[in-house]
């Protein structure tokens, strides 16, 4: 009995094509994987202060704690005066990764009346925009 041998016969051509495959769907499968690193978009959380009163920010607002170990985000306010009225936008760091979301913060007179949008009836409403 004679034993067929089976070559498979790959080209340069073909090689290129295969490598490239597998890298988008390894990338397809990460963006998956970790949708706070995912470069594609932006994830906009909101939250309200007065001046002279840092936000209270806390992860578990934002972030499900059967996604995400909670303990893991910090909110990057370095840029932020909490003593000037105005719209600031706060990083949010995962385990010291910058991710794909901010929480954008409006800093009001303590006199002033806070206008009532859609963001602040939810203060968990997200908004998703392409980079």
């Amino acid at each position: 009995m004679k034993q067929r041998k089976f070559h498979l016969h790959l080209t340069l051509f073909g090689t290129i094509v295969l490598v490239l495959v597998l890298v988008l769907l390894f990338q397809t499968l990460k963006g998956r994987a970790e949708p706070i690193f995912d470069d594609n978009t932006m994830t906009t959380y909101y939250a309200k202060t007065v001046l002279g009163t840092a936000p209270d920010l806390q992860a578990e607002r934002y972030f499900n704690k059967d996604n995400y170990e909670l303990s893991g985000f910090t909110f990057d306010v370095s840029q932020c005066d909490w003593n000037k009225a105005g719209t600031y936008r706060v990083p949010v760091i995962y385990d010291g990764k910058k991710t794909n979301c901010v929480v954008q913060v409006e800093v009001h007179n303590s006199g002033e009346e806070i206008p009532e949008t859609a963001a602040s009836i939810n203060e968990n409403a997200v908004l998703t925009e392409k980079k």
